[in-house]
């Protein structure tokens, strides 16, 4: 009897109404991801505003830390809406010691954000090999700090963390031609990004929609595939978020899709092909590249050829422009769903059937594939400043890919089709990353991130415990998973739901990603841990959905009131 009182009670604290959660289970002083070695202390230490420091020792003109220590110092570290209170404690200085000089530039792939923190009563250390690791340090810390009601004081937990990421790429991808995104609320979503350890922004910035990147070579380009002018990133505009992001310890990785995707190229005349419908008709919505662009121009009057560029030199010069605006080692060239194309744009056109005839590839249209990308892979190879490759996986299923490629996987209804789909990849002896597992665009009702949601495929949910090495294969080819990236496509996606619709969702992805796997096995008890991250974050001022049923937070979001002028 009294082991059966017991396990009710057990049971009672974990369970509500129809089984859920309670509505105010959450963690004190959880960290979120969780880090690979955490060790609390018996007591916590009161905090007030007046008494804390930040000391950056010899790094102390590096502006990633001094930005780091503005931002939590008046933003983060207490964020409730509670009167603070002063005085009443002694001193607490957070050291801070790096052991690299300070980056001009932003973080590189594989760059270390290894940190040891240790919390004491009486003060705060943090030793880091780079100023990255020292910003998941300082996120870390932030977490440590809770809101006591019952005291009415901020305090601190005492705690011992060896931390680093599981996987050196942890990203979010951003489509900005479905639907334009402000400055601002690509802004919003990275500092979110560095809540969660995330360190890539995938950008994908042109599409068949709209052409917003602005090019200064080929201003035609987003001057016809824009929407309009006022839906266009500068070249400015660009390095402001490329600033912010590294300020935050995250790269920015963009894509500019090839050969498909492509019908807001359209400014450029004669880099697509016409493409036709059953009837022989021109429908005038090209989304290929025209491949025999080179071939063509040879029948060109020499005064025609002297103001249109072959396909060859148009793409280099305009990848030239690209790696000269993004700085990322990394280059996203897209290469999926062309077979979605094909038949329209390629099969139907007889100038392009008779130049598959003239190349040997008869009515193989995989080998004209073939043919465009090693012509892409070659113009690769010689950019100035070299760039290491980014395919979707089409390019690995339907061609030969180059082997400097890593592949974008995408595809996978379930996790263990994701997971052959990694073995396979990763048996040829290709680098990875996974974005099958976390596709944030789709709404289920319900705790996706846990739990899996009819309607759509099975892989659309239980986001948490999709594990990109779970899979049966060698310690070389799990060597080769780089990591993730959630991916929040943009049809129905923009400045208004961008921000709810990710988060706390991609925290699924951003803990899974940098914690281990062993100890990250149930969301079950990931679940006060996240739900005093979303609170946290919802007190910062961020529109962090509930995502496992009915709860609340202590301080719930609000708007700003009205002003004046309003009323």
């Amino acid at each position: 009897m009294r082991l059966l009182i017991l396990s009710l009670l057990f049971v009672s604290t974990f369970a509500w109404f129809y089984g859920r959660d309670e509505p105010d289970r959450w963690s004190v002083g959880g960290v979120w991801p969780l880090p690979q070695k955490i060790i609390y202390g018996s007591k916590n230490r009161t905090l007030t505003y007046d008494k804390i420091g930040i000391d950056l020792g010899d790094r102390k003109d590096c502006d990633v830390l001094l930005s780091m220590a503005d931002n939590y110092m008046n933003k983060w570290l207490f964020p409730y809406p509670v009167e603070m209170k002063t005085g009443g404690t002694e001193d607490f200085i957070i050291t801070v010691t790096v052991k690299e000089e300070c980056p001009s530039g932003p973080p590189v792939h594989g760059a270390s954000e290894e940190y040891l923190l240790r919390v004491s009563l009486s003060e705060a250390v943090i030793n880091a090999q780079t100023v990255w690791g020292a910003l998941r340090a300082m996120e870390s810390l932030s977490h440590l700090v809770f809101y006591d009601q019952k005291s009415q004081e901020y305090k601190i937990r005492t705690v011992e963390i060896f931390d680093k990421p599981r996987f050196p790429v942890r990203g979010i991808m951003i489509d900005t031609s479905r639907h334009f995104l402000s400055l601002n609320v690509i802004k919003r979503q990275l500092e979110i990004m560095s809540m969660n350890k995330m360190n890539v922004l995938h950008w994908h910035l042109v599409d068949s929609e709209s052409f917003p990147y602005t090019s200064e070579k080929f201003p035609e380009l987003h001057g016809v595939g824009a929407y309009s002018p006022r839906h266009v990133y500068s070249r400015e505009d660009i390095a402001e978020v490329i600033a912010f992001a590294r300020l935050r310890g995250i790269r920015v990785i963009p894509e500019f899709d090839l050969p498909g995707h492509t019908s807001s190229w359209k400014g450029r005349k004669g880099f697509l092909t016409e493409c036709f419908d059953e009837k022989g008709e021109e429908t005038f919505l090209p989304n290929l590249v025209d491949p025999m662009n080179e071939a063509n121009f040879d029948f060109i009057s020499v005064s025609e050829n002297v103001n249109r560029k072959t396909f060859n030199l148009l793409v280099q010069e305009f990848l030239e422009e690209v790696t000269e605006t993004f700085p990322d080692q990394f280059l996203h060239l897209g290469g999926d769903e062309v077979n979605d194309f094909i038949v329209e744009c390629w099969v139907r056109n007889k100038k392009i059937r008779k130049f598959m005839e003239e190349k040997g590839f008869g009515n193989d249209t995989i080998l004209l594939e073939n043919y465009f990308f090693e012509k892409l892979f070659a113009i690769v190879e010689k950019l100035k400043l070299k760039r290491k490759p980014i395919f979707w996986q089409e390019v690995f299923d339907n061609n030969i890919p180059d082997p400097n490629s890593i592949i974008h996987i995408w595809k996978g209804n379930t996790h263990e089709e994701i997971y052959e789909q990694v073995k396979n990849i990763t048996s040829k002896n290709f680098p990875v990353i996974i974005s099958a597992c976390w596709y944030l665009n789709y709404i289920k009702y319900g705790a996706d991130w846990r739990d899996e949601i009819s309607g759509t495929a099975p892989s659309n949910s239980r986001y948490y415990y999709c594990d990109p090495t779970n899979f049966n294969g060698t310690d070389a080819q799990k060597n080769l998973v780089l990591g993730g990236i959630a991916a929040i496509w943009g049809e129905l996606v923009d400045n208004t739901n961008i921000e709810a619709r990710l988060w706390p969702r991609a925290s699924a992805a951003a803990e899974r990603l940098w914690s281990p796997a062993e100890k990250t096995q149930r969301a079950e008890d990931a679940w006060p841990r996240m739900h005093e991250l979303r609170c946290r974050l919802v007190s910062r001022g961020y529109r962090i959905q509930p995502n496992n049923n009915p709860d609340f937070c202590p301080f719930e979001f609000d708007e700003p009131p009205a002003t004046k002028s309003e009323l």
